[in-house]
């Protein structure tokens, strides 16, 4: 059996996002336009591919949780970025909810929150203050300042 019973449904629904994610992502961003659009086909057949196999043992999900919650956290900030990069005009509700990335980062979180339910299932106690909700907020200012800086300095 290629997954553990207990863990089928919430590693099929990763699977799924990351698949949708992938294809989604790959429609608009064709390796065809751009070189540079290598990088995240490859990293999307990363988190379609080995992410959910590596989140089937228990010696290798926290590098699955790892690679999955970093995957949500950059996507989620290269998406604001480009976002705030190109705000519709003029700015509305409607148009920040229907013009801009917040709904793909929306449809992003919750690979997240699966993640967290794979890594709970081998750690039920958690891991201490590693990996905690807290700790990936941290870890998300930390990351979205740097971003920033390095976009603002390096113009």
């Amino acid at each position: 059996m290629i997954l553990k019973k207990e863990l089928r449904k919430p590693i099929l629904a990763l699977f799924f996002l990351s698949l949708g994610g992938w294809l989604f992502h790959f429609r608009i961003h064709p390796i065809s336009h751009n070189p540079s659009f290598f990088i995240p086909f490859v990293l999307g057949l990363v988190n379609v591919i080995i992410t959910p196999l590596l989140f089937n043992q228990k010696k290798t999900v926290i590098i699955a949780y790892l690679i999955n919650g970093w995957g949500v956290i950059i996507g989620a900030i290269s998406m604001a970025h480009f976002s705030f990069s190109a705000l519709p005009n003029p700015l509305t509700f409607a148009n920040i909810i229907f013009k801009t990335t917040l709904a793909d980062i929306i449809i992003l979180v919750p690979k997240f929150f699966i993640g967290q339910m794979i890594l709970l299932y081998f750690y039920p106690t958690g891991l201490g203050r590693m990996f905690t909700p807290g700790w990936w907020v941290r870890h998300f200012f930390y990351i979205t300042i740097v971003y920033s800086l390095g976009h603002f300095l390096w113009r």
